[in-house]
């Protein structure tokens, strides 16, 4: 018997150290209560049908996940991998989960090597420089880059100073995009692509970024297919222990199959002060500019977190709009002074 026990006692030591890993399980729930007044959905407004006026209970980017790395036989290579999923915690989408950033590769000597579906690069450089992220004046309603790819291939290197880069592609499969008989097929290895830098280090953060994509937008009854090119530019600053601005520049070109292409420019400016260790302030301003397209839209919020715990946050906010899309020989014009409000709470685990 102890010779069997011994012999066991061996035999498990002897197993690879990657054997005994065992993955992260981790999740997020944000669920608050909105009202929103004439205030945008969407970046691009195109009709009164993408302004919103309801009371909602929302679940904000709710989600679940596992994750890990585990080394492999080749000492020089790991593999790597994560599932997650967004949750539908307030029950009011048919489909229970969506898929997130989801995908399986290999940590190698030169960076990260992996695919699935993830975010675009332009996305990733915002950092944590949007205050209101995850919330009904999520910078979503003035920004295009806000993007995450299904069926895309990553790279992404290693620190080098402070330094990371990133490359993404993902091929159409085979899309058909836009509606007849403005239409184009996507069948190619990099119908998406995009390239960046990010440099951390103690208190600055900054970013550059740039993807050639496709889109479909709602105009009326129709989807509209274009070609979306899109750069970004962040620049966030730690002031202290208690303070942390932020700002983000974007330009981005719609070229909408069968039509005249449009520029577009959008800025962000946020702030956060923290009052005491639980208690933190925050203002933000967002803008997306396009004469080309005839469009205007505004937002200023100003709002506050509570820690209830080392997992667990209350916060309320209240953002005003201003929409003004008005193109030449149209009658669907939209000129609206809009306001949203919430409260809600987030817990970690």
């Amino acid at each position: 018997m102890k010779k069997t026990l011994l012999a066991a006692s061996v035999a498990t030591a002897m197993l690879p150290v990657g054997a005994m890993a065992a993955p992260t399980f981790y999740g997020k729930l944000n669920l608050s209560v909105d009202k929103t007044s004439d205030y945008p959905d969407t970046a691009l407004v195109f009709s009164q049908d993408d302004l919103s006026d309801a009371w909602f209970v929302s679940s904000n980017n709710s989600r679940l996940g596992v994750k890990g790395e585990e080394p492999l036989y080749d000492d020089s290579l790991s593999v790597i991998y994560q599932m997650e999923v967004g949750y539908d915690a307030d029950g009011d989408s048919s489909a229970t989960f969506s898929t997130r950033n989801s995908f399986l590769g290999l940590g190698t000597q030169v960076g990260k090597i992996f695919a699935g579906r993830y975010d675009s690069v332009v996305k990733l450089a915002e950092g944590k420089i949007d205050q209101f992220n995850d919330t009904v004046a999520d910078m979503d309603t003035v920004f295009l880059g806000q993007r995450r790819n299904s069926n895309s291939l990553n790279w992404e290197s290693m620190d080098l100073g402070g330094i990371v880069v990133r490359a993404q592609v993902a091929p159409g499969e085979d899309d058909v995009v836009g509606s007849a008989p403005n239409t184009k097929t996507k069948d190619g290895l990099t119908d998406t692509w995009g390239l960046s830098a990010t440099y951390k280090q103690d208190a600055l953060y900054a970013a550059l970024a740039y993807e050639k994509s496709y889109t479909e937008v709602a105009v009326g009854p129709l989807g509209v297919g274009a070609d979306l090119k899109t750069m970004r530019g962040s620049l966030g600053l730690n002031v202290s222990s208690n303070v942390a601005l932020g700002t983000i520049v974007e330009r981005s070109n719609l070229d909408p199959y069968g039509g005249a292409d449009g520029d577009l420019m959008s800025y962000l400016l946020s702030g956060k002060f923290g009052v005491s260790e639980r208690v933190a302030l925050k203002a933000q301003a967002g803008m997306l500019d396009s004469s080309d397209l005839d469009l205007d839209v505004a937002t200023l919020t100003l709002g506050a977190d509570y820690k209830l715990g080392d997992f667990t946050t209350a916060y309320g906010l209240v953002s005003a709009s201003d929409t003004d899309f008005d193109p030449a020989g149209t009658i669907n014009d939209v000129d609206e002074a809009g306001m949203a409000f919430s409260v809600g709470m987030i817990h970690k685990f």
